[in-house]
């Protein structure tokens, strides 16, 4: 015999350009709003707290993600063509 959870409703609200716009990123994992709250529920019970970090990117590391030399690093990092390298020898 099948156990039925019990559940509750859970009601937010949010502006409606970004609903639109995360249902639309949701979609593509085949997820619905519902859903993905229950998936992020489930992650913040798993680690006890927050999936991921509040803090904003520091000024030094958003520098890094625009310079065009470390990204195309990374790239050949992500392919295997670089294993290790100090981070005085990247090209700039």
């Amino acid at each position: 015999m099948a156990t039925i959870s019990k559940t509750e409703l859970f009601r937010a609200r949010i502006d409606r350009g970004r609903k639109e716009r995360t249902e639309a990123i949701l979609k593509r994992y085949g997820l619905t709003p519902g859903e993905a709250v229950n998936v992020f529920f489930a992650k913040i019970e798993e680690v006890g707290g927050l999936p991921f970090d509040l803090r904003p990117e520091s000024d030094e590391t958003r520098e890094l993600m625009d310079n065009p030399g470390f990204l195309a690093h990374l790239a050949r990092m992500r392919e295997g063509k670089v294993r290790y390298t100090e981070a005085g020898k990247l090209q700039e």
